[in-house]
């Protein structure tokens, strides 16, 4: 990662943990890191799983550094997963993202604001995070989405999974909105520079706005947790542990109480085709966008002191 992303990206600091240190981190036993033997083949994609033709390995997955076998395969591939599996294409689509790191106006309060955001509109909608104190870039703000204010409202993006391009209307937006939601109350640029670090990656959608969890419709251990519809950090973690309770056969009713039904994998969801992006609009709460624009300005108040 040091190579590719260079020295100063934060990415390229993260290191292995040792096993008991897995365990504390990730909050279980037997985490992929405290496993003896892992081989992890880096910048090694998979381009084909097909059923083996015998042997102990029910699947095969072919790579540009050989194949390798394998009982069980999960398939955590998100927006690439119809690649791997053709039959989820048009189920799960892929959606380029934009985002930028930003470094705060010099009238903006440097330990950061209190609050996440989220700026709704009629078609689209931007979120705002905040590094927090005593983190790396402590008070930069993190901003994207802008998606609809490229031409034709960006539909292009959609299906496009190449992430190592942006969009120039996408990007011009992303670097400005900060600024311009705080209008006066942002001040000057900072010094070095507004924009951190800007860039895009790749999301998977789903014609129901949910992922798709579980063991492929007729396809014995061949497992998927993919279409996460941008919230990938908020429901990654559960949902892996969601992935390998049914893998264990553990799958019960008491499950349920925890891990919503609507993101199970069927053969039924195989049939909801990705029609549009209507399910990706923010819903305009008005007590929620009241309460939002509330504490805005309430920000903008401190700003001012």
């Amino acid at each position: 990662m040091k190579r590719i992303l260079g020295e100063d990206d934060p990415a390229a600091q993260y290191t292995f943990h040792s096993a008991s240190e897995t365990v504390e981190k990730f909050l279980t036993e037997g985490a992929m890191g405290s496993v003896s033997g892992l081989n992890l083949q880096t910048e090694t994609p998979a381009l084909k799983i097909s059923r083996s033709s015998g042997g102990k390995s029910r699947w095969t997955i072919e790579t540009p550094r050989g194949s390798v076998g394998a009982e069980r395969v999960i398939m955590a591939t998100n927006g690439y997963t119809a690649f791997l599996y053709p039959p989820v294409k048009g189920i799960i689509v892929p959606l380029r993202g934009t985002v930028a790191a930003q470094r705060p106006g010099t009238s903006m309060p440097k330990e950061g604001l209190r609050t996440t955001y989220s700026f709704i509109y009629g078609n689209g909608y931007e979120y705002m995070i905040f590094r927090p104190p005593g983190s790396a870039s402590a008070g930069d703000l993190v901003i994207g989405g802008c998606s609809t204010k490229a031409p034709k409202e960006g539909l292009y993006e959609w299906g496009t999974t190449d992430d190592t391009a942006m969009d120039p209307d996408i990007g011009q937006y992303v670097r400005d909105s900060a600024a311009g939601y705080f209008g006066s109350h942002w001040g000057e640029d900072d010094p070095d520079g507004r924009i951190r670090k800007q860039w895009t990656g790749i999301m998977g959608y789903s014609s129901q706005g949910f992922p798709l969890v579980g063991m492929a419709p007729g396809e014995e251990n061949l497992w998927m947790a993919a279409s996460f519809q941008g919230s990938g950090m908020v429901l990654c973690f559960l949902t892996a542990k969601a992935l390998v309770t049914m893998m264990d056969g553990e799958d019960d009713e008491e499950m349920n109480d925890w891990f919503p039904r609507a993101f199970r994998m069927s053969e039924g969801r195989l049939k909801h085709k990705f029609h549009g992006r209507l399910h990706e609009k923010a819903p305009m709460d008005l007590e929620l966008k009241a309460s939002s624009e509330t504490q805005l300005e309430t920000d903008k108040q401190t700003i001012r002191s």
